[in-house]
Formats: structure tokens, sequence, C-alpha cells
């Protein structure tokens, strides 16, 4: 019985896994952004800017943690490779976002305008960044894993989410930014800056 649940949740980074992972997270990505191109157009206000928070909270949480519930991480080439996997996922985003919203004009390429016209100047911005919430939030996955065997990944996205709303809160209480989508993507992000030294305080006691 104890093999069995120790198999069960084994570290996962063969080749399949991360490639057909990558390539999910890959299409769900692109899911996400359709969703939040199609509904900016059609919502404004306040209630806009909550819907389009929601979203990037959601999509931070998978991006953060699909490759983690993925790959299982339990050492450091466990955490390596579930940042792969994270990378191949905005690999396969960016060959879908070029090859179809592109030429379908899902959203407007602002972003090209200021790199004279190519996008490349932030595609691999968003490259790392991609990697870096993956490898993050399979460093918090391994973490709680060495404390409890095996990593809750309901709790982890659960604390994740909470920290990000409450440091939107306080950005946007002290000033520092504003009530916006954006602000919230900044939230995410250190959110899961702040669960890596978080799950390893609880992995301690």
């Amino acid at each position: 019985m104890a093999t069995t649940v120790q198999s069960a949740d084994a570290e996962r980074y063969d080749i399949r896994t991360v490639l057909s992972g990558g390539v999910i997270l890959g299409a769900v990505t692109a899911v996400g952004v359709v969703i939040f191109a199609l509904l900016s157009r059609v919502l404004a206000g306040t209630f806009e800017t909550i819907v389009r928070s929601v979203l990037i909270l959601a999509g931070g949480a998978v991006c953060g943690y699909f490759p983690a519930a993925s790959v299982r991480p339990r050492s450091t080439d466990g955490i390596a490779w579930a940042a792969t996997l994270g990378l191949l996922g905005s690999v396969t985003f960016t060959a879908l976002d070029t090859g179809l919203l592109r030429p379908f004009h899902v959203y407007h390429w602002t972003w090209d305008a200021i790199g004279g016209g190519s996008g490349f100047w932030y595609i691999s911005v968003w490259w790392m960044g991609s990697t870096v919430l993956a490898w993050l939030g399979a460093w918090a996955y391994a973490r709680a894993a060495s404390r409890f065997g095996r990593a809750d990944i309901r709790l982890l996205v659960g604390q994740t989410v909470a920290a990000a709303i409450v440091i939107l809160a306080a950005l946007v209480a002290l000033g520092i930014g504003p009530f916006h989508s954006a602000t919230m993507a900044l939230a995410v992000s250190l959110a899961f800056v702040a669960q890596v030294p978080l799950a390893a305080m609880f992995a301690r006691r």
C-alpha cells in the first residue's frame, strides 16, 4: 500500500508529461486570453476591472501551479522540469497567438507599435515570466511536499490567491497602484514570490 502511494506521488518529468503539459498549458492560456479580450469589448468601468482581475488571478494560479501538479516536484530536477513545462506552455501560446489570434485581430497589438512593429521584444519577456511563475509554484509545491509527504495543490492555490488579494488591497490603499487588472497582475507575481518562504516556513514546523 505504501509503495502504491509513494509511486502515485513520485516525480513525473518524462518527455511525454512535460511536452503534453506544455501544450495543454499553452492552449488553456490562449482560451483565457480570448475570453479576456472578448469581455473587454462588452464590459466597462469597475465591473470590467473586477472581471479582468479575476481572470488574471485565475490565470496566474493555473500558470504557476499546473506545471507543479503535472510534474509533482520533490527535487531540484523536478522543480527545473516544472519550470520547463511552464516555458513550453508560453512557447505554445506564442505559436497559437501568432498563428490564430493575431490574424483574426482578437485584440489590439499595442506592444507591437511600441516595438516598432515587432512583438519579439516582449515575447521573450513573456517566456521568462511564465517560466518564473512555474518555477516559483514548483518550489512552493516541493517545500510543502517535503513536510507532509505530498502537497495539497488546492491549499497552495488558496494561499496564493488570498495573498494576491491582500497584496492588491495594500497596493491600492497605499496609492502604489490603481485598482486595475495590471495591478492585480503585479499582486499575483508578488504573491508567488511570498508563497515560497511561506511554504518553507510551514515545512520547518
